[in-house]
């Protein structure tokens, strides 16, 4: 990695090196799709609602810097992320749009909130005490906890934090609250959330009337157009995902494809055992086909369990279990070529339904895909060059 010259190893800067990566397993990030998603969510919002890119965990396996760029052109204003360290390496990468830490923090980060601009969530007494003392110049966004149980004031605390903020001349630039239920096909939860997080509203526009009021994710940008107010944090529809099967209305694409090759074919006899336990056996004479992507590469274990992959233009399924660098494709009578591709995630085969497979969500399906695995930027499905100065 030549971090002098500004580049990581990580971005395919020219054919050459996607070449070397594409004999493996690699993943496409198609830019393109990324910001019609964005388009297709702006769509719905009313008028004078801006948009966050929540940009948090390498976005969500996409790669942080390459994903913001694309989704602040797209028209996206405003970048979330979960630590000061994921914000501060925006920054070194030169983008300059606001970026909101929505995580807990450490004291020891203020100063260095402040030295990169980045805006802090209040996420909890003791932050607000910290706050308090360091008086650092950030913006601060006071996060209400009306029913999610992880971060934030309770409603009852909300008043005296902000008469103490105010006091000492601190800026709160935001309010907002997380929904816990925001994907449920029942609103009752996430309607009570939003009833106890506008009862508080008033107080803080009385006091910081500047302050953004924010809510809504993904799901509730959907589902609760009420709850769009000043902005709007797109996470897992950012990505090209639903964020529940009865919230598919918006035309999504799935940013990532994950790929690999076919690195062995073998014909063999009914009976015969693939892969750890001998629990899948062949039940007729089949073609079996390795492919070189593993639980270590982001394809969940369990995923292997009736799992299906993309290959030779048909889906086919997935001959016992998966192994750390590897799965095997039972093919049947299809034909088979060692250095063909095979599609794992993507339109084909979405993460949702693999992470269906896996008995988890698409969410983490999809920050599960490993270091190892080469991220390819694409635009007009072709590889781009991508620069991630100083990251």
């Amino acid at each position: 990695m030549d971090t002098s010259a500004g580049l990581i190893s990580a971005a395919l800067v020219d054919a050459a090196v996607v070449e070397e990566a594409t004999r493996r397993t690699w993943a496409e990030v198609d830019l393109d799709a990324l910001a019609g998603n964005v388009a297709a969510v702006r769509a719905i919002l009313r008028p004078g609602c801006a948009l966050m890119a929540v940009v948090k965990a390498d976005a969500y396996g996409h790669g942080v810097v390459p994903v913001a760029r694309a989704a602040l052109d797209a028209g996206a204003s405003w970048l979330g992320v979960a630590t000061v360290r994921e914000g501060v390496a925006l920054r070194r990468a030169g983008v300059t749009a606001p970026v909101l830490v929505l995580g807990a923090w450490d004291p020891a980060e203020l100063m260095d909130a402040a030295r990169w601009n980045l805006q802090l969530t209040i996420a909890s007494a003791e932050g607000l005490e910290a706050v308090l003392r360091a008086a650092p110049p950030v913006g601060l966004h006071l996060k209400v906890d009306t029913g999610m149980t992880r971060l934030g004031l309770r409603p009852g605390e909300v008043v005296p934090a902000l008469d103490r903020l105010a006091a000492a001349g601190a800026v709160v630039s935001g309010c907002y609250t997380h929904l816990a239920t925001a994907d449920d096909a029942d609103p009752s939860a996430a309607v009570e959330q939003l009833r106890r997080f506008e009862a508080v509203l008033p107080e803080v526009r009385a006091r910081f009337p500047r302050a953004v009021a924010h809510a809504a994710n993904s799901a509730a940008a959907l589902a609760f157009p009420h709850a769009h107010y000043d902005l709007v944090r797109i996470g897992l529809a950012l990505y090209g995902l639903p964020p529940a099967p009865h919230l598919a209305g918006l035309a999504l694409r799935p940013v990532l494809r994950l790929r690999s090759r076919v690195v062995r074919v073998a014909r063999v006899s009914a009976g015969t055992s693939v892969s750890y336990g001998a629990r899948y056996r062949a039940r007729r004479e089949t073609t079996i086909a390795t492919v070189a992507c593993g639980y270590a590469d982001g394809y969940p274990r369990r995923a292997g369990e009736g799992g299906q992959v993309w290959m030779g233009g048909r889906r086919v399924p997935v001959a016992g279990t998966v192994c750390m660098d590897y799965l095997m494709a039972d093919l049947g009578d299809g034909p088979a070529a060692v250095g063909e591709v095979v599609d794992l995630l993507g339109e084909q085969v979405r993460a949702d339904e693999v992470a269906a497979r896996a008995g988890t969500v698409a969410y983490e399906v999809l920050c599960g895909i490993g270091p190892r695995v080469p991220r390819v930027y694409l635009r007009g499905g072709r590889p781009v060059q991508v620069d991630l100065r100083d990251v």
